[in-house]
């Protein structure tokens, strides 16, 4: 179940138009090509466009939308700021979503909803049956007006989904729960000294949020995944819970040790050590780490020793094994086939790699979903580039640098090139039997490589030319 999913048809369809549009804003559009992409009618494409052209205005956002004679659709100042909050706007008037919402933090009944939102009865069991189907997908149910499940998958999944809504523009929660949530959160951030970044800030609070209405309906954790040795900020939390609910030291220990693991997750340093426990998350957690080693140890110049020896390299791949395996969080980030191109390009050998080993696990039925796979292959990525040398990873590209201007421009043509270090390159001083791009001024017949003649000084579309078959030869290298 995703944010999507809480919209309302029509809604939906204006949210995907609105995201489209903004995507492509400087490119040729046209009504035509969008009823194509979007499989929508001229008709109902018009009428969206108009009333997304409205509520825009309404919202007192700058941005237009304007549907020209010619058929072309005109987009300016539409940025992706304004298309999140666009969202926010069509998720919080959608009845579904504010059912699924009422479910959670009231546990109102549905004849008591009924009368709240003002809509036909007929209407409400329809959208209530669509949130029922919804939430069964994801292993929960709806009883006696509660959300009913594993409660730590509970909670993760109310964190993803409301964060993900949400972001830092605002806070779906009411305001004795937001305030209960930022004393905790002062305490630890006085106490420890903290200064965390605003998205860590924000995750933090939307967790110790979900957890407090929780805990307010009495539903409570029935499982842990670490042990911990008591410190002051543990003997606070459990002054701070036993105050405000009537908790055994069971549940105010298996609650204490839910924050904790989350803010490890998160990499928010709470000076606490932990200890994980032998449940099956954990143990599949360290597998996988094991096995992926051997794997790149068996497509790399790695040494399997050196691999295991590095601590760094270990622990992160062990922390996000254990945060997919646990929490099961999904991200709504770099989802288009362009974002994954990209990194396809840059990086092909390690792309490679990773999306070979997230199949290979993949077999032993470990995910709940694609977005949870393409998660898991992005966290992998963007740590193993901090982490390991792309030298011992993937094959240099060699470029012979020979400008008719001397050594002390081809000097300046690689300290310029400095920013492509990323993608391996080995410069050489004159041809070789190595040499795959030869960049100069000078024109050569018959070379045994590619050539790329450049201006001087090189101009933008030079740049972007060579950028292209940087590319194209290191593709070919893994192709």
């Amino acid at each position: 179940m995703q944010a999507n999913d809480l919209l309302m048809d029509d809604d939906r369809y204006k949210w995907y138009l609105l995201q489209y549009l903004e995507l492509n804003k400087n490119a040729h559009c046209t009504i035509d090509q969008l009823g194509d992409i979007l499989e929508v009618s001229r008709y109902k494409l018009e009428k969206y466009l108009q009333e997304l052209c409205d509520e825009l205005r309404e919202n007192n956002y700058l941005a237009s939308i304007e549907l020209l004679e010619t058929g072309e659709i005109e987009v300016k100042q539409l940025t992706h700021s304004i298309v999140k909050k666009m969202r926010l706007i069509l998720l919080e008037r959608s009845l579904i979503y504010q059912i699924f919402h009422c479910y959670v933090t009231k546990e109102t009944s549905l004849d008591k909803q009924i009368e709240l939102l003002h809509v036909s009865r007929s209407s409400t069991y329809r959208l209530y049956k669509r949130l029922k189907e919804l939430l069964h997908d994801e292993g929960f149910e709806l009883k006696k007006n509660q959300l009913i499940g594993n409660e730590f998958a509970i909670r993760s999944f109310l964190f993803g989904l409301y964060y993900e809504i949400f972001n830092g523009i605002a806070s779906p929660f009411e305001k004795e729960i937001q305030k209960e949530a930022k004393e905790i959160f002062h305490h630890l951030e006085h106490y420890l000294n903290l200064s965390l970044p605003k998205t860590k800030e924000h995750k933090l609070l939307f967790f110790i949020s979900i957890s407090l209405i929780r805990l307010r309906k009495e539903h409570l954790l029935d499982q842990e995944y670490i042990v911990y040795e008591k410190s002051a900020v543990t003997d606070y939390l459990d002054k701070w819970l036993g105050k405000h609910f009537m908790l055994t030291s069971v549940g105010k220990r298996q609650e204490i040790a839910a924050l904790l693991l989350f803010c490890q997750m998160m990499e928010i340093d709470l000076q606490q050590e932990l200890v994980f426990t032998s449940q099956n998350e954990n143990e599949e957690a360290e597998r996988i780490v094991a096995e992926f080693l051997e794997f790149l140890a068996v497509n790399s110049r790695f040494e399997l020793s050196y691999l295991k020896k590095n601590k760094q390299l270990v622990d992160g791949l062990l922390r996000i094994n254990r945060h997919w395996l646990i929490y099961h969080l999904r991200e709504s980030t770099f989802v288009t086939k362009v974002q994954r191109r990209y990194f396809q390009e840059i990086n092909p050998k390690l792309d490679d790699l990773i999306q070979t080993f997230i199949e290979k696990i993949g077999q032993r039925g470990l995910f709940h979903s694609h977005q949870e796979r393409n998660k898991l292959y992005y966290d992998y990525l963007f740590f193993l580039i901090t982490q390991i040398s792309v030298e011992e990873l993937e094959e240099p590209v060699f470029i012979c640098i020979d400008f008719s201007h001397g050594s002390s421009y081809n000097a300046y043509i690689q300290m310029m090139l400095r920013s492509l270090q990323s993608m391996n390159i080995c410069y050489e001083n004159k041809l070789s039997t190595k040499t795959q791009i030869y960049l100069s001024d000078f024109l050569i017949d018959n070379l045994p490589c590619l050539q790329m003649i450049w201006k001087r000084p090189p101009t933008p579309d030079d740049w972007a030319e060579f950028g292209h078959l940087l590319i194209k030869v290191k593709g070919d290298a893994y192709a």
